[in-house]
């Protein structure tokens, strides 16, 4: 199964999500309040575009390039568009470094091969 990977991201970042709206939220911590959501949003995203497109077509966004270049788009969208759409946006650039982080964190998750990684000498 192609997207193996992707549907342990799926079911990490939806259960992080979940945890976080129903108990970390709840401690009052700022980084519960207003980052883990953005930091998880990325690989959501990226592992969902990816299980719909390898099903489909057979094809995955694996390029640091590409992901870079969406992670750019979806950081336009997320913090400079909703500030027109939604009542109460702000700009806050530890939105977009929470974007940038987990992009990276999914990029190394996607790109991990536990075989290269231990060498036998």
């Amino acid at each position: 199964m192609k997207y193996k990977k992707d549907i342990y991201i799926l079911i990490f970042c939806l259960t992080l999500y979940l945890l976080n709206q129903l108990y970390f939220k709840k401690l009052g911590i700022l980084f519960f309040n207003n980052y883990l959501n953005d930091l998880i949003a990325v690989p959501l995203y990226f592992s969902i575009i990816n299980i719909i497109s390898l099903y489909l077509r057979n094809k995955e966004i694996n390029s640091l390039k590409i992901l870079i270049i969406i992670t750019i788009i979806l950081s336009f969208l997320g913090e400079y568009v909703a500030i027109f759409l939604r009542e109460g946006s702000v700009t806050d650039f530890l939105d977009i470094l929470c974007y940038f982080i987990g992009m990276i964190v999914y990029y190394f998750l996607k790109n991990f091969n536990k075989k290269k990684f231990i060498r036998k000498d």
